[in-house]
């Protein structure tokens, strides 16, 4: 042996000094030559001390090393497991036996095994290393067995950083959650089995299409019993519906007809529901609205509401007139629409196996009845809504109407728009050379008919 090779020994044997993890020598013949200090606990164990012969239980693994000049084996020591790599060095004349502490690997490898929801180990690559048996149906529908490639949309959410995620498989779902564990490289998938969960929520929702969502929210945060009750409240009651709808009814297709309607009431509720009103019903193509219940703020707030909400829907009409004159009707989409505010019961009517959420009273038979007084395109109002909104949106005397159940006429009022900053004038007067003009806004009934006239004489004007 030279004297290089001999150099070349020593600091093989010195190299271990620096190494963290265990690493002890032993010669051909069993006898412990060296051991660096990580290995203390283990040499201790053991109650080894140098140039001793170890004990079978090595023994056994030194002789299969020196038959194959590899062998991996593992030994529990205390409360600690160890993975060892024993390989045999020719120049030596010794195995060096390398130790790795895998205490917490076994662990993490063994928790999963009692997890009842689904527990999938992958590592960087996406390559599945472990699954729990609670994984097995997961497995089973995405084909998949130990060592095999997780899916691509998988490893992509994973590798996107997603570490939480809903997953449909098979005819269930799961919410997965994904941990990095970078002492060990792998990804550990934690499953928790949503089906049921999401099969509610379907449910839900289905079932909210027949609420107000008001009243949806009330009966499912625990607000709303779901028994008869009733109470005596304040509230503005909405009614509309359109004109001549049994004549239009007549000439349109199943189809057609259901389309149309479908597109107009869903932007009625639209708007009615941004502006917080509760949908009662629809009577066909008549809606009823209330403002009041089961949310409200105060008597004059939710009275500007609801008439802020008609005012809205008026507008609303011209865009979705366009889209029934395109149907080819002759009618015009015309819409009546009939505002009160007043003392009414509302809550749950009907029986013990079904309940109605609704409003009763005479206060609901006056709006009702001013819808059916209102001219086309027109909100009409109470005198009690107007006393009520005044200050804030402008109104214009209409006409008395006699209610049956009303010793005397009731006044009615015609919306006309909000007020844009302080009260308007009643009257306009305007003159110029060869023009004169002269408006008062308390005589006019139809604001429409009279915005026409003014459009036809600018028309005609720049001819």
């Amino acid at each position: 042996m030279s004297i290089n090779d001999k150099e070349l020994i020593n600091l093989l044997k010195k190299f271990p000094d620096e190494n963290p993890n265990p690493v002890i020598r032993i010669s051909k013949d069993g006898i412990l030559e060296y051991f660096n200090t990580p290995s203390k606990d283990i040499i201790k164990y053991y109650g080894l001390s140098l140039k001793e012969k170890i004990p079978d239980q090595i023994l056994t693994h030194l002789n299969q090393t020196l038959r194959k000049s590899k062998h991996n084996f593992e030994l529990k020591i205390n409360s600690s497991s160890f993975q060892f790599k024993a390989i045999y060095i020719e120049g030596l004349q010794s195995v060096n036996i390398y130790g790795t502490d895998i205490t917490a690997k076994k662990v993490i490898d063994k928790f999963p095994d009692s997890n009842p929801n689904p527990v999938i180990r992958i590592d960087y690559k996406g390559i599945v290393k472990y699954f729990n048996s609670a994984s097995t149906y997961i497995m089973k529908e995405l084909e998949l067995s130990l060592e095999n490639l997780m899916p691509k949309h998988i490893i992509e959410k994973i590798s996107n950083n997603k570490m939480k995620f809903e997953l449909p498989i098979g005819k269930r779902v799961y919410l997965f959650h994904a941990i990095k564990v970078h002492e060990f490289n792998f990804f550990i998938m934690y499953g928790t089995d949503i089906t049921d969960t999401k099969d509610k929520e379907q449910i839900l929702q289905k079932l909210s299409k027949y609420f107000s969502p008001q009243v949806y929210n009330s009966i499912f945060s625990g607000q709303l019993d779901v028994t008869i009750n009733t109470s005596r409240k304040d509230l503005t009651v909405f009614f509309s519906d359109i004109k001549s709808f049994t004549t239009i009814t007549e000439k349109l297709e199943p189809e057609v007809l259901t389309k149309l309607i479908t597109s107009y009431l869903t932007a009625m509720t639209d708007i009615a529901i941004e502006y917080g009103g509760t949908v009662d019903k629809y009577i066909g193509d008549a809606i009823m609205i209330f403002f009041g219940d089961p949310n409200s703020n105060g008597k004059k707030r939710d009275a500007i509401a609801c008439v802020s909400m008609a005012l809205k829907m008026k507008k609303a009409l011209k865009t979705l007139r366009k889209s029934w004159e395109e149907t080819g009707l002759s009618e015009s989409l015309d819409v009546r629409m009939g505002i009160h505010t007043d003392v009414c019961t509302v809550g749950n009517f009907g029986s013990e196996d079904r309940l109605d959420y609704t409003v009763l009273g005479n206060g609901v038979n006056l709006a009702s009845r001013l819808e059916s007084s209102a001219s086309s395109n027109e909100i009409l109002i109470s005198e009690n809504t107007h006393n009520l909104v005044k200050n804030e949106i402008k109104c214009i005397y209409y006409d008395t109407i006699q209610v049956k159940g009303k010793s005397h006429p009731i006044k009615t009022f015609q919306v006309v728009r909000k007020f844009q900053g302080q009260k308007v004038s009643q009257k306009i007067n305007a003159a110029s050379e060869g023009f004169s003009l002269s408006i008062d806004k308390r005589k006019i009934k139809d604001i429409d008919e009279v915005i026409s006239v003014l459009e036809d004489s600018i028309d005609k004007l720049t001819d």
